[in-house]
């Protein structure tokens, strides 16, 4: 079974944890389809995973059940998402929805990565490059230093 979406099932143990809204979870159910559609036309994006200090690839994460993604609408801006990796529970903030599905997508990745012990402190970027090694956006857009047109997580793209 792959990775859950809390959608009233579950009881995250990370306080602020909580189930997703049924329009969020409408927008969840199109990432998770794109995300599997997304692995299976795209080994780097699994050569990349596999690279990060757990060794995992994305594919193994996706099909991971122990993984829950939950509403984190207690996330700060300016970030998207939060990840505990221990307890492998993530939380997408309301600013990520707010951005659309295709940014919703990204933290989703990008969380993921942090999953698989991409650091998330001390300038380590390997969670961000996650997203553009799997096809979202691009290098420059990784470290902010350009938001690219026509690529899926500049905010125009749309939905």
């Amino acid at each position: 079974m792959p990775f859950q979406f809390n959608i009233g099932d579950h009881v995250s143990p990370q306080a602020g944890f909580v189930e997703f809204s049924a329009p969020q979870h409408d927008q969840l159910k199109w990432c998770r389809s794109k995300l599997f559609k997304m692995v299976a036309g795209n080994l780097s994006c699994d050569d990349y995973f596999r690279s990060l200090p757990n060794s995992r690839t994305l594919t193994d994460l996706i099909n991971d059940s122990s993984i829950w993604v939950n509403y984190g609408p207690g996330i700060a801006t300016p970030f998207y998402g939060k990840t505990y990796s221990a307890s492998g529970e993530i939380g997408i903030a309301d600013s990520a929805f707010r951005m659309g599905r295709w940014t919703v997508l990204a933290t989703i990745i990008h969380e993921l990565a942090h999953v698989n012990g991409a650091p998330g402190r001390g300038g380590d970027t390997r969670a961000e490059e996650a997203v553009y090694h799997c096809g979202l956006g691009t290098s420059d857009a990784s470290y902010g230093l350009d938001e690219v047109p026509g690529t899926p997580c500049y905010p125009e793209y749309g939905d």
